[in-house]
């Protein structure tokens, strides 16, 4: 599954792999710790959170491809409104704990 992880990320970019969890999630990740986990995924490390383990059996790698799929079909459906997805979720990069979190919060009703 690796490979294939690696493969999305050469082929759409970080950004909108980082795009893609956040959606995929409803905002349960944000810029920073969407990346991490596809950075630990690409250095074969299974970062695991409550979601990871809940709903991928604890597979991060199995995840983060989940999220890619689902966000490539609505990419073919509506390219714009992922093209609005990733600026909105790259707004959230580099924000404080208190500020990321409030961005998670309130993703699934602000999301373009």
């Amino acid at each position: 599954m690796v490979p294939k992880v690696r493969e999305y990320v050469e082929l759409k970019g970080i950004d909108w792999c980082v795009a893609a969890l956040v959606d995929g999630s409803a905002g349960y990740y944000w810029y920073d710790t969407a990346k991490r986990l596809i950075e630990n995924v690409l250095r074969g490390r299974n970062w695991v959170t409550e979601r990871t383990g809940a709903c991928f059996r604890g597979n991060a790698a199995r995840e983060a491809l989940f999220d890619f799929g689902n966000f490539e079909r609505l990419e073919e459906r509506d390219p714009e409104r992922v093209r609005r997805i990733v600026e909105f979720v790259k707004m959230s990069a580099g924000l404080g704990t208190a500020e990321a979190w409030t961005f998670s919060a309130m993703y699934p009703t602000t999301a373009p």
